[in-house]
């Protein structure tokens, strides 16, 4: 019995040393942040620049909420010369496979001239000593302008023409892989063919801004120790062969008529030959269906969402918004006071 009281002492000794080596040896999880891609993390920067800009037809005010008449929008039809054949030279920023311009005598006209675009995997180059550059970008989309890398310039020097519908916003590097500078394109859905130039610590640059499709997503520019210090202008008559189409100013002719429903219309207009219908704040979220009554249309319903309004490629003189549900309100929107 003493032994007994003896060897109890012991055995709880022994099993309190081994719950203590079992825990001093458990694994402990240690949280060790990893090194981000520099790929990954430049297209996140440019997918959160591209949401940004993209969301901003619903949050500036737009000139029918101001109640003041939408530019119009001029169709010109530019003429374009055929680019003339030219010595490749490669420089280190020459992507592979492509071919920069040669010297300026080589590759300049005296008149001005439109460079010529080559289609590379998602980038369109186009060579600075070929001329100027003409970018499309559709309504709705941005479009980003790369710079060479180390080229800079301030802030101020992007001015789009006013009443263009675009905007021009500019997006500093910093370093490594996003050392480069860039321009970052926006047009409305009011835009119209503009201009932009701008000037960097290097050179002086001329786009020729088109708000149609395809759309140049990232644009990108090859250099060559010949080229010019600036690209020329576009042309700003037409060639005499070129018909040019008259401007037309907005109608406003439309009736609006039925309950307040959230998606009743701001204002309902025509311009360009095409249809738009503007919806209040927030309104075109209730995504009502649209019913084309005349003229007399066959098959899908050809109109598009661009920003906060419904846009319809062909003028509309009679037409219907019909809510979701059963009992969902029902908007009529008639041209010239048509009942």
């Amino acid at each position: 019995m003493k032994m007994l009281r003896l060897m109890l002492p012991i055995v709880s000794t022994a099993g309190l040393a081994g719950c203590a080596h079992e825990a001093s040896t458990a694994p402990v999880p240690v949280a060790v942040p990893g090194m981000p891609s520099p790929e990954l993390a430049l297209q996140k920067s440019l997918d959160r620049i591209s949401g940004f800009l993209g969301s901003l037809n619903e949050r500036i005010p737009t000139p029918a909420r101001q109640s003041v008449a939408l530019a119009t929008t001029p169709d010109r039809a530019m003429q374009r010369t055929p680019a003339p054949s030219a010595r490749p030279e490669t420089t280190p920023d020459t992507p592979e496979g492509a071919a920069t311009s040669g010297s300026l005598h080589e590759t300049i006209p005296p008149h001005a001239h439109e460079a010529t675009p080559l289609y590379g995997k998602g980038v369109v180059w186009f060579g600075f000593g070929d001329g100027y550059a003409r970018i499309r970008c559709t309504p709705g989309q941005v479009c980003i302008v790369r710079l060479q890398k180390g080229e800079t310039m301030e802030a101020d020097a992007l001015a789009a023409e006013v009443g263009s519908g675009w905007r021009a916003d500019l997006v500093r590097g910093t370093r490594g892989i996003h050392a480069g500078w860039a321009v970052v394109l926006t047009p409305s859905p009011s835009a119209r063919s503009s201009v932009l130039r701008f000037t960097t610590n290097r050179r002086s640059y001329v786009l020729a801004l088109e708000p149609s499709a395809p759309a140049m997503r990232i644009v990108a520019f090859t250099y060559s120790p010949n080229d010019p210090a600036t690209q020329p202008d576009p042309q700003t008559e037409p060639a005499a062969n070129t018909p040019v189409v008259a401007q037309t100013s907005p109608d406003f002719s439309y009736t609006i008529s039925g309950p307040e429903a959230p998606f009743r219309p701001m204002r309902v207009y025509r311009d360009g030959g095409h249809t738009y219908i503007q919806f209040p704040p927030g309104g075109i979220n209730s995504a009502p269906r649209l019913v084309v009554l005349a003229p007399a249309m066959t098959g899908t319903q050809p109109y598009r969402v661009i920003g906060d309004s419904y846009v319809v490629d062909r003028p509309v003189d009679d037409a219907m918004l019909i809510g979701a549900g059963a009992h969902a309100p029902v908007i009529r929107m008639t041209h010239g006071g048509k009942a």
